[in-house]
């Protein structure tokens, strides 16, 4: 079968010339894409970090392709970038958003790395009927729910028109039971990864956020071992890297460069 990709959800690399020394990897959320972390891209990219956005298997194409990935698929393929990166790079951090803060926890128990942001990142999901979905998954693929673009919420990446009314219709107007418990599956990893965790994380939460708890914040706190920071801004959604909320999504932006680069 061939997969397109829009053009949206294609990886982001921004590199330097020579190369920078030291590099970013940044993770997107469950059914995101890649160009959802544009902003932070450009932003570290404008103080000197190479940037590196993978795209997960499975997103930012169709249904039927995101119906046959995994969550080793989406952990495997943030895991290979950030290898990589390592290898090429004698300083390397993460940022992740939503799913991709959770991937970014499990990678940084595997991995040395110097510091993380996280933003919004599921470590709690208390919406998700998990028994529930356990009962109907092997039975039903996908559920169909309503689904409308909120045009508050502004773009900052490389895309085509009609890249997010597409990716709507196959991702955002359906429940998938199967891949939301992989979800799951790595929220429960990251909670146990977060204890072992040593380099220092800034935890960002919007009062807004009607998908992740700003009950994360603490806990990123309480269990991480480095030294951490818990950022909460009051009137910012769950979608904090592109927030309609632009006071919310400049502080956000600018803390994070803070954070990167101590």
């Amino acid at each position: 079968m061939e997969i397109e990709i829009r053009r949206c959800a294609q990886p982001i690399e921004l590199i330097e010339e020579p190369p920078s020394k030291r590099a970013i990897v940044a993770l997107h959320g469950y059914t995101g894409y890649p160009g959802e972390l544009a902003l932070p891209a450009q932003e570290l990219y404008k103080v000197g970090y190479d940037v590196f956005v993978p795209r997960y298997p499975g997103h930012g194409t169709s249904s039927e392709d995101f119906l046959n990935s995994r969550r080793a698929d989406w952990v495997g393929e943030g895991e290979k970038t950030l290898i990589k990166a390592l290898e090429n790079y004698e300083e390397v951090s993460l940022i992740g958003h939503s799913m991709g803060g959770a991937i970014a926890l499990i990678l940084a128990a595997r991995h040395s790395v110097k510091r993380l942001v996280l933003y919004a990142p599921a470590l709690m999901l208390p919406s998700i009927p998990r028994h529930l979905l356990q009962i109907v998954a092997p039975f039903v693929k996908r559920k169909k729910i309503e689904w409308s673009r909120d045009e508050r919420y502004p773009f900052f990446d490389q895309r085509d028109e009609g890249d997010d009314a597409y990716l709507g219709s196959q991702y955002w107007s359906y429940i998938y039971p199967r891949q939301t418990l992989e979800l799951v599956k790595i929220m429960d990893a990251a909670r146990g990864a977060l204890k072992k965790v040593n380099s220092d994380i800034l935890v960002i939460t919007g009062g807004e956020d009607v998908t992740v708890p700003q009950d994360v914040g603490p806990l990123v706190m309480e269990e991480g071992r480095g030294e951490n920071r818990w950022l909460h801004l009051p009137l910012a959604t769950h979608l904090i890297p592109y927030d309609w909320d632009e006071k919310s999504r400049l502080e956000a932006m600018e803390q994070t460069v803070a954070w990167l680069s101590p």
